[in-house]
């Protein structure tokens, strides 16, 4: 079989998960390692979200989130027929919500993160290989709640990863397994109530997750792919101390597994094509307040364009959320209307 490569622009797809499951956008993406040769790449991605309920069974709830942008650059350099490096700059995690109407609010929280990401990889000669690195995170947010208003950051936090693949070219196969450390992020800040500014201190924690990865051809210039992305966010939260005493902003209640299955079609020399159906899991009810949907199911298309060392991929994804029940105050505030598209651009040049 010829090598087929994905179509999919993995930023989009991952970012409307963001919207709902927790504030995990990336899915700490690490394709780019597999690339062939030097490569350099380039990423873009928007959602727009609509999460509209009811509050209190009387309060009509117009909008809870709004519309967020992602970027990330990639870099992979093949040291010899063995060894391979790969750097990554994204934003794996983000918030972006607006409660303007009743019980919720005032409430809001615009949480930005950015990490950078060194992997090495050393292929055995087997099929096997094995890849490792380590990742520099910073995250920093402001947050208005019944608590007050927060505004923190972090420094720049370590953690890593470690994984292993296997290969076998001539009919396009690749699994991958990754597992990522969890990060630990001490926070400084100042905590605002009427009258009164509390400098705080705080912590949270960026949780552990495991990776698979996989794809492998069908026929003829068709791929099949997919991924399957479990991180344990259940029991994290962030919490803070100062003279008003301590307080948690955010809970997560459970762990969020995400799934994706795709077909992609190389059409002729320059062009491919792809479409994917997604997953995500998460409660029918819960206290999170970064979290006002419930699980989601996507689609997503994508298309790409090769020209010589060039390529530019790019593609659009629907993503529909269940209902959800969260208790602000003890009042129920059901969010039963609620779906996202997204889109994305990347752009790659091998050298």
């Amino acid at each position: 079989m010829n090598k087929l490569t994905l179509t999919t622009a993995a930023l989009f797809t991952a970012a409307a998960t963001g919207a709902h499951a927790g504030i995990d956008r990336s899915n700490q993406d690490i394709s780019i390692l597999f690339e062939e040769g030097n490569y350099l790449s380039f990423s873009f991605g928007n959602v727009s979200p609509t999460i509209e309920g009811t509050g209190a069974g009387v309060f009509p709830i117009s909008q809870s989130a709004t519309d967020f942008s992602m970027f990330a650059m990639g870099y992979k350099a093949q040291l010899n027929d063995q060894i391979s490096l790969a750097l990554i700059w994204d934003q794996p995690y983000g918030a972006d919500i607006n409660y303007i109407d009743a019980p919720l609010a005032p409430g809001m929280a615009k949480v930005d993160s950015s990490a950078l990401t060194g992997i090495l990889r050393y292929e055995m000669g087997n099929g096997f290989s094995v890849h490792g690195g380590l990742r520099a995170q910073k995250v920093s947010g402001d947050i208005i709640s019944s608590l007050g208003a927060l505004s923190a950051t972090s420094g720049t936090e370590w953690g890593g990863l470690v994984g292993v693949a296997y290969e076998k070219p001539e009919i396009a196969l690749r699994v991958a397994l990754t597992y990522f450390t969890a990060v630990d992020h001490e926070l400084t800040g100042v905590r605002a109530v009427p009258g009164f500014i509390d400098p705080v201190t705080g912590s949270v924690e960026m949780p552990e997750a495991i990776n698979l990865d996989f794809q492998t051809g069908i026929a003829e210039n068709t791929l099949l792919f997919g991924s399957i992305r479990h991180a344990k966010w259940g029991g994290i939260s962030l919490d803070t101390t100062g003279a008003l005493g301590d307080a948690t902003w955010v809970t997560f209640d459970e762990d969020v597994t995400s799934y994706k299955l795709g077909l992609g079609r190389r059409l002729n020399e320059n062009w491919s094509v792809s479409a994917s159906l997604g997953y995500v899991d998460g409660s029918d009810t819960g206290t999170t307040f970064l979290a006002p949907a419930g699980a989601a199911t996507s689609i997503a298309l994508g298309a790409k364009y090769t020209q010589g060392n060039f390529d530019i991929s790019g593609g659009v994804q629907y993503t529909k959320f269940d209902t959800k029940t969260v208790t602000s105050g003890g009042l129920p505030v059901v969010y039963d209307d609620g779906d996202a598209v997204s889109f994305g651009v990347k752009m790659g040049l091998r050298f």
